[in-house]
């Protein structure tokens, strides 16, 4: 009968670990795009109009369609790339820019918004994205 090295067990053990701490994490992040598909994406304001968020909303981030790594997003649905992908920033607001191909996304409301659409209250924790 053959003898384990302790180090291989001990690194086997690590990886089916780390393994499952992967698969909890994608589970996690699936569940939060599929909020953010579903409920989220029908919080978020779409505008053009810059002027009515100056100075009064808190920017979150720029959001683009084209530089996505997945690609081959279709131009008619960037209106929901950019809903979805601002509530996920916990933006309630996406000012579209650059012939409909940019989009700031803010937060003009209370706090920012939970992934499904919900406000986040000072004890919400952020998604955590891989």
């Amino acid at each position: 009968m053959q003898r384990s090295n302790p180090s291989t067990i001990a690194a086997t053990a690590l990886s089916v670990l780390l393994a499952g701490i992967g698969c909890a994490q994608s589970q996690a992040y699936q569940k939060t795009l599929d909020d953010a598909n579903t409920k989220g994406k029908y919080k978020v304001r779409l505008t053009t109009n810059g002027e009515t968020i100056a100075g009064t909303c808190k920017f979150m981030g720029n959001i683009e369609p084209g530089q996505d790594p997945v690609g081959g997003i279709p131009k008619d649905q960037y209106a929901d790339y950019f809903r979805v992908h601002a509530v996920l920033m916990g933006a309630d607001t996406v000012v579209v820019k650059a012939e409909g191909k940019v989009g700031e996304a803010y937060v003009c409301g209370p706090a920012p918004l939970n992934p499904d659409g919900t406000v986040r209250t000072s004890f919400d924790t952020p998604p955590q994205h891989p």
